[in-house]
């Protein structure tokens, strides 16, 4: 497949000799657009996935400074899983340069699925931030559809927090002999969505971290057996004196959900950090069903501060 993209600018493919470059200018976007999509790059970008020959290109200016570039990122091979990331200067875009060069990624996929893994399934994905459309708009264009939310929700706890509750069961902070017990359940609860189990060695260290807090996580018990988990600790990103509540890690057994278990779960443990002085909780969720979040998030008190969708498609 040619470098070329559109007529606009002048383009070429990317090697290691511009990785300075691109990281430049991918500076630059996070600081004009403030976006969180920037992260979601890095994470993908740090963990050092595997890039197809010829599926990374660059565009330049007249005044020869990178405005555009797009890279394909090979997450999987079997089944093959290819992420799509890049971007256009501000200054660049409303000239149909965003559509040409999904268009270039996408056709690039499907040319190194056919050469190196002919007849095979190749599913393609790429991140749009909800409240802006312009990513969402092209990759529709081209046959992508949402596949997972990922919300980054904020909680206020200068106000008072409903407790919830649920008949049957009862709620209790997680102690330590119980902790191998909640982490074959989380194990359980994540299998159908496609998630690496956790380990004993993994999760006992986070456990013994510092700011990882049993008296703010809570266990849901049907009688002796724990039917749910909520996991939290303080927020890092935060250096005030004030600490800030981070639920990390939170489950249901499939056989008790659709009951408000965690709405409970979390009641009791924005309880318990608004009890130790917090002024402010967040968490992080990833579901298929964005109306549902938004519902649980209100009950709860939460606001979104970040939202984004996983975009997908099959190829044959």
């Amino acid at each position: 497949m040619e470098a070329y993209v559109e007529p606009h600018l002048t383009w070429r493919f990317l090697g290691p000799e511009d990785a300075e470059e691109v990281d430049e200018f991918r500076q630059q976007l996070d600081a004009l657009d403030n976006s969180v999509l920037s992260g979601v790059a890095s994470a993908i970008t740090d963990s050092h996935l595997f890039v197809g020959e010829g599926m990374a290109v660059g565009g330049w200016d007249a005044y020869r400074s990178l405005s555009a570039f797009g890279v394909s990122y090979i997450a999987d091979t079997d089944p093959l899983r290819i992420y799509l990331m890049g971007g256009v200067h501000p200054v660049h875009r409303h000239q149909s340069i965003g559509t040409a060069l999904f268009r270039w990624q996408v056709e690039g996929a499907i040319e190194w699925r056919d050469e190196n893994r002919p007849g095979q399934p190749l599913w393609l994905g790429c991140y749009a931030e909800l409240g802006r459309p312009g990513t969402e708009r092209v990759a529709s264009h081209f046959g992508f559809t949402t596949e997972r939310f990922y919300f980054d929700l904020q909680r206020d706890l200068t106000h008072p927090v409903k407790r919830h509750e649920v008949p049957g069961l009862t709620f209790q902070e997680l102690t330590d002999d119980r902790a191998e017990e909640v982490r074959v359940l989380h194990n359980l609860c994540f299998a159908a969505l496609g998630g690496s189990d956790v380990e004993p060695a993994a999760w006992e260290h986070r456990l013994e971290e510092g700011s990882f807090r049993k008296d703010w996580s809570y266990l849901a018990l049907d009688g002796d057996r724990v039917v749910g988990y909520a996991m939290s600790g303080e927020d890092e990103e935060f250096d005030d004196d004030q600490p800030v509540g981070w639920t990390e890690r939170f489950g249901v057994h499939p056989d008790y959900r659709g009951r408000g278990v965690s709405l409970a779960l979390l009641s009791h443990c924005l309880t318990a950090m608004r009890a130790s002085g917090c002024l402010e909780a967040g968490i992080g969720v990833d579901t298929v069903d964005g109306l549902g979040i938004k519902r649980f998030a209100a009950e709860l008190g939460y606001a979104t501060r970040d939202a984004v969708a996983l975009l997908s498609r099959v190829v044959d």
